[in-house]
């Protein structure tokens, strides 16, 4: 039986991520005082997520020989492989785990534009979320403000076409329903507010609350609200729109009379139905069935001031026809409480946003200034001594470099010459260890460095009291200790070292060179 990964699952892998983000970052799971329990819980601890920056050894040319210095150059794409995980977390130089406020689900950023075709919101349509042909997504952005479209087709003289949308959506009523003035037959549902302020609102998306501010009232404007009918079979041989039914009942499985009628279309020439429209409600006076639905509704709707018990829960769709037959339909209703207090889980929230601030160099200069060419995620990463870390709580910043200290004091001309990614070697024969190098710290006499796969280098740790070299120039000697960050101990509980952590998601970009006096605010978007 092949797998199919629906929207809810998307969303719920989303939620899932979002809510490990927050949890760990704000709760006390890994304290044993106030979870004195949580050794009988095998599948929970307190994860620790972090935004790293690293690589500051160039890439190779790419795959069209631009090197990347080049305008046309374009960085290598993530491969997913073991190797590349390992060295994602080798090429490291900072870390800044992600504070629960900087977690977020989002949607993409749809802006409504004059003149466009929009989808209406149907549960039996799997693309109502993306463009196809000349129809665009359901859910627009606009003075922001996310919107619904629950009709394109609700003006009585517009039945037989769908126009482009020239009226901007509004919410006259907060998380109410909007149609007035709108010729072109477009109803929008205010479902939620965009937080211009939010550093996760970018050009392509913004971040939907999980827990938005709804009140009772505004909950009954859209709660258990019939918003669409779709087609799911058009059947075959209607030469004349068929009768369409529909039976209601409310959350207690009683029947409920909306007064609602439908009115079928079809294609003449297929002879097969293509939609049905909400034709009117039991509200007077109506002229007569050709009024639409929504006329009634604007702002408010039939059962607003309902029961949560009697609100519309389940709806069935029947269509009957002396000569055609096979049609079927669905209808799409609104959850209990209302489209906006659900919003979270009913649009396209599979994006996961993520962001961090690197200011400066950080607390101790943890946050080196030197080029990084991956942002990462990365899960559980742990070094030698976290007590190191620096920053506020739920915000620590580690510096992931490994280091060797230095004993004596290196020739000025040599050091001074090092540029970020070079060379340097220390030791002789075959165990000889290389690697790049990054920065030289004359306060601490630590030369920070890193290894990765790449066959210039190695991952043999710098042996103590051996000469580091650039080429056929000696630096300096390592120390006794021979003091660097070890690697990471499959047998240490917790693991210790620097390459160890689990990676989340990496993005390789061209190199971005940071400063001592500037801030990065790094966004990651995950699509899940």
């Amino acid at each position: 039986m092949p797998a199919i990964i629906t929207d809810d699952f998307r969303r719920n892998q989303a939620k899932l991520l979002v809510n490990d983000i927050k949890a760990s970052a704000d709760s006390n799971f890994d304290s044993s005082s106030e979870n004195p329990n949580e050794n009988t819980w095998p599948y929970r601890s307190n994860n620790r997520y972090s935004i790293g920056l690293g690589k500051a050894d160039p890439w190779g040319n790419d795959s069209n020989g631009n090197s990347e210095s080049s305008t046309g150059f374009s960085p290598p794409s993530p491969e997913g492989t073991i190797q590349e995980d390992h060295d994602v977390i080798s090429n490291l130089s900072v870390l800044k785990d992600v504070a629960s406020a900087g977690a977020k689900q989002l949607i993409a950023k749809n802006p409504w534009t004059s003149g466009r075709k929009y989808k209406v919101y149907d549960e039996a349509d799997d693309d109502m979320f993306y463009t196809s042909g000349d129809l665009y997504p359901c859910v627009v952005t606009h003075n922001n403000k996310v919107y619904l479209c629950l009709s394109n087709t609700a003006t009585p003289s517009n039945f037989t076409a769908v126009a482009g949308s020239t009226t901007a959506p509004s919410a006259a009523s907060t998380y109410g329903v909007t149609s007035s003035g709108d010729a072109q037959g477009y109803v929008w549902a205010h479902v939620a507010n965009i937080d211009s302020s939010d550093p996760l609102v970018t050009n392509q998306f913004v971040p939907i609350n999980s827990s938005p501010s709804v009140t009772d009232a505004e909950k009954q404007k859209t709660g258990g609200l019939i918003s669409h009918i779709g087609v799911t079979n058009g059947g075959s041989g209607y030469t004349n729109p068929p009768s369409v039914s529909i039976t209601a009942v409310d959350y207690d499985g009683d029947f409920v009379d909306t007064g609602i009628t439908a009115k079928a279309v079809i294609d003449t020439e297929g002879k097969f139905v293509t939609r049905i429209d909400l034709v009117d409600a039991d509200q007077s006076p109506l002229v007569d069935g050709s009024e639409s639905y929504w006329d009634h509704i604007d702002g408010d709707h039939l059962s607003s001031q309902a029961a949560v018990s009697n609100r519309v829960k389940y709806v069935t769709v029947s269509i009957t026809d002396s000569v055609g037959t096979g049609a079927t339909a669905y209808a799409t209703v609104a959850p209990v409480d209302g489209y906006a207090a659900s919003a979270i889980n009913i649009l396209p929230t599979w994006f996961v946003g993520l962001t961090a601030e690197f200011v400066n160099t950080e607390t101790d200069n943890d946050a080196a200034v030197i080029d990084f060419r991956q942002v990462s995620l990365l899960k559980n990463f742990a070094r030698e001594d976290d007590s190191e870390a620096s920053g506020a709580t739920g915000e620590s910043v580690l510096d992931a470099l490994k280091y060797v200290k230095l004993t004596g004091t290196p020739a000025t001309a040599i050091i001074d010459g090092l540029s970020q990614g070079d060379v340097l070697t220390c030791g002789t024969g075959s165990a000889t260890s290389k690697f790049y190098f990054d920065y030289y710290d004359s306060t601490t006499k630590n030369l920070y460095y890193h290894q990765n796969s790449n066959p210039d280098v190695n991952f043999v740790d710098p042996p103590a009291s051996t000469s580091v070299k650039s080429g056929s120039n000696a630096i300096a000697n390592t120390d006794t200790e021979g003091t660097y960050r070890p690697e990471y101990n499959a047998y240490d509980s917790p693991p210790t070292g620097t390459t160890n952590g689990e990676v989340i998601f990496h993005e390789n970009r061209a190199p971005f060179q940071r400063g001592s006096s500037q801030t990065e605010e790094v966004k990651l978007i995950i699509q899940l």
